[in-house]
C-alpha cells in the first residue's frame, strides 16, 4: 500500500486520465483549504488557460487517502472521485468564473467556528469574535435535502467587492435564517426519529418514553438546529430564538454545543453544578463527536432578564 506522499503524487499524475475527454485541456491545482477544526489539501480542476483563481468543486487529498486505505484500490478511489466531480459540476453555473459576490448578496451566510481550533481559517477571512468562538462568512451555491455546497469569503474576495465585515454580518444575519430556517424540538422527539430510522417499531418507541407528556417545563430539554441539520449552531447568533425556548421553560437556560450542527437548551435548574456540566460536554465531545464536528467544550447561558447569551466562566481545573 502506498504512503500518503506517493499517493498524492500519483493522484496529481493520473487523476485526469479518469475524466472524460473534455477535460483534456485542464490541469490540477493544489490549495491549502482551512476547514472546520482542520486544514486540508484541496485539489481543484481548472482550464489551463485560466491563470487566476477559479471556482470549481474541491476534493481533498487526505479524505481520498483515507478511502484508499479502507478499500486498498487506487483505481476505485479515482473512479469514484471522477463521478463525484461530474455530479458536483451539475450545481456550478457555466459562467461561475464571471459571477462576483455582488450578484450573490442574498447567498451570504455565517458560520460559527471554534476560534482556537481554526486559526488558519480566521487569518485569511473577515470574521468577528463571539465569546470563545468566531463568526466567518460563506457564499452558498446550492442547498437541498441532499447537501450544501459553497465557499468561504476570504479577505481577497471581500476586498474585490469592497465588502466590510459589518456589511457581511448584516447580510448574513438576514440570509442565514432564511436559507437555513431554525427549528427546535424536545430531545425525546429527536430520539424518536433516530429510533424510527433504525427500524424500531412505534410501540417500542412509545414504551421507551411513557411519561413524556408529564415532564415539567423546567425539566424539558430541547434540541436546536435548522431544516437541513447543517451548521445549526449558528442559532447562537439569534438570541431572540433561544429566548423563545427559554420562555417555554420559564427560567434562564444553559446552551450546550453538542456539535457544529446542533445545540442543546435546558433549564439552569436542571443541573446544579456548572463544572460537572462542562465535564459532561467535554467528555461527550471527546467520546462521541467527530473532531471536524466539534464546536466547543464551553457551556453558555441565556438570561431571561436581558436576553443575552454569555459563556459560563469555568476554570480548566474545575473541568478536569
Amino acid at each position: 500500500m502506498m504512503n500518503y506522499e506517493n499517493f498524492k503524487k500519483r493522484v496529481m499524475n493520473e487523476f485526469l486520465d479518469y475524466l472524460p475527454e473534455r477535460y483534456a485541456d485542464c490541469e490540477l491545482e493544489i490549495r491549502k483549504v482551512p476547514k472546520m477544526n482542520e486544514c486540508l489539501t484541496g485539489i481543484v480542476i481548472k482550464p489551463k488557460s485560466i491563470k487566476h483563481s477559479y471556482c470549481s468543486p474541491t476534493f481533498y487529498m487526505e479524505r481520498m487517502y483515507d478511502q484508499y486505505r479502507d478499500c486498498g484500490s487506487f483505481e476505485k478511489v479515482m473512479a469514484n472521485q471522477a463521478i463525484y466531480l461530474e455530479e458536483s459540476l451539475r450545481y456550478v453555473p457555466d459562467d461561475i468564473a464571471k459571477v462576483g459576490l455582488s450578484s450573490m448578496m442574498d447567498r451570504i451566510v455565517f458560520q460559527v467556528v471554534n476560534t482556537k481550533k481554526n486559526q488558519e481559517m480566521i487569518k485569511i477571512c473577515p470574521h468577528r469574535d463571539f465569546m470563545d468562538l468566531s463568526v466567518v462568512y460563506r457564499v452558498i451555491i446550492n442547498i437541498d435535502d441532499e447537501g450544501v455546497s459553497g465557499y468561504l469569503i476570504t479577505h481577497d474576495l471581500a476586498e474585490v467587492e469592497d465588502l466590510s465585515e459589518s456589511l457581511l454580518y448584516n447580510l448574513a444575519m438576514k440570509n442565514t435564517k432564511e436559507l437555513f430556517p431554525l427549528r427546535y424540538e424536545r430531545i425525546e422527539n429527536t430520539m424518536f426519529r433516530i429510533m424510527k430510522r433504525c427500524g424500531t417499531d412505534d410501540q417500542d418507541i412509545s414504551d421507551a418514553f411513557p411519561d413524556i407528556d408529564d415532564v415539567p417545563d423546567t425539566q424539558k430539554v430541547y434540541v436546536v438546529s435548522n431544516r437541513y441539520e447543517y451548521f445549526g449552531s449558528s442559532a447562537l447568533m439569534y438570541s431572540e430564538f433561544i429566548g423563545e425556548i427559554a420562555e417555554k421553560i420559564g427560567t434562564d437556560c444553559y446552551i450546550l454545543p453538542s456539535s457544529v450542527h446542533d445545540l442543546i437548551v435546558m433549564s439552569v435548574e436542571s443541573f446544579g453544578e456548572t463544572a460537572k456540566l462542562a465535564q459532561l460536554v467535554k467528555s461527550t465531545n471527546d467520546e462521541h463527536v467527530r473532531p471536524s464536528d466539534r464546536l466547543s467544550d464551553s457551556v453558555y447561558v441565556y438570561s431571561l432578564n436581558d436576553g443575552t447569551i454569555n459563556r459560563v466562566e469555568i476554570s480548566m481545573e474545575e473541568v478536569s
